[in-house]
């Protein structure tokens, strides 16, 4: 150990008088060797409790580069390791995350709490009555592609493995029930208005003698011509009603987390056929119920 014995003699004293404890220095957390002074640490999480606009820095989100040239700028302070400045970041109170990326061209806030509003009125009477379903819908896309990893190989055999390396895709569409949380999930040869009328007319097959309300987002083939053409009384979808969510809100489609969950319930799995993928995907989806609601 190259430690004298009366320095392990004291060691030995210090466990006997304080147990575990003694193998604490009570040096942690203290500033002692910061570049930095508390009260320096203390403008930096001010600064980076607001944007970077706010600090003639043109950007939306704080990123390292970002703060260490502000530090630099105002402080005369670097640090070589980008830890640091993670953990700047951290004790401010910021996580490392993907942001939610919206289109530019989605309403305020007010507009589309205002149109959700709407909306939940438009279907309060459907959801209070036994002769109506109100559904959330939306289509989604299960891809696959095969994955090649390492693998222990015997020396002096060739490592070639023949694979499948075209894409393979499967789109469906879900309709979540807005009372009972299942789903129904259909296949779709394609995404346009035909399959769409299509699995309308599967849905109301599914529920007999009643009056669905489908709420779903504003893609073409949900407002199509010809989709509206089959709606209204004498048509092949007189018992179905078309309610739109707020253009460019995916986030307020619940069924939207709904894909979200069955897509990590197969994505800790790869496997080799495309169709024990879709399996998978439909087996989530069709055996659970969910508590998202509009």
């Amino acid at each position: 150990m190259e430690r004298r014995p009366s320095t392990v003699t004291t060691w030995i004293l210090e466990f006997n008088r304080l147990r575990i404890a003694s193998l604490y220095t009570g040096h942690a957390a203290n500033t002692n060797a910061s570049k930095l002074t508390p009260a320096q640490r203390a403008e930096i999480a001010t600064v980076l409790s607001t944007p970077p606009s706010a600090h003639d820095i043109p950007a939306q989100f704080w990123t390292v580069p970002q703060l260490k040239d502000w530090i630099a700028s105002n402080f005369e302070v670097v640090y070589d390791s980008d830890t640091t400045y993670h953990l700047l970041l951290r004790h401010a109170g910021l996580s490392f995350k993907y942001p939610q990326v919206f289109d530019k061209r989605r309403g305020s806030d007010a507009e589309i709490a205002a149109r959700m509003a709407t909306i939940r009125n438009e279907i309060a009477g459907a959801l209070n009555d036994p002769e109506q379903v109100v559904f959330a819908a939306d289509e989604v896309r299960v891809e696959h592609e095969s994955e090649v990893r390492k693998a222990w190989i015997h020396k002096g055999h060739p490592t070639t493995l023949s694979v499948d390396r075209v894409r393979q895709a499967q789109s469906y569409i879900g309709f979540l029930s807005q009372s009972s949380g299942e789903v129904d999930l259909l296949r779709l040869a394609w995404q346009n208005t035909d399959t769409i009328i299509e699995a309308l007319t599967t849905l109301m097959d599914r529920h007999p003698g009643k009056k669905i309300t489908v709420v779903w987002d504003n893609a073409r083939w949900h407002r199509s011509k010809k989709l509206r053409e089959h709606l209204g009384q004498g048509n092949v979808l007189a018992n179905v009603r078309l309610v739109w969510l707020p253009p460019y809100a995916p986030d307020h489609n619940p069924i939207e987390k709904v894909w979200n969950e069955a897509k990590a319930a197969i994505s800790n799995r790869q496997r080799l056929v495309f169709e024990d993928t879709c399996i998978g995907f439909e087996t989530f989806v069709g055996s659970s119920t969910f508590s998202y609601r509009i």
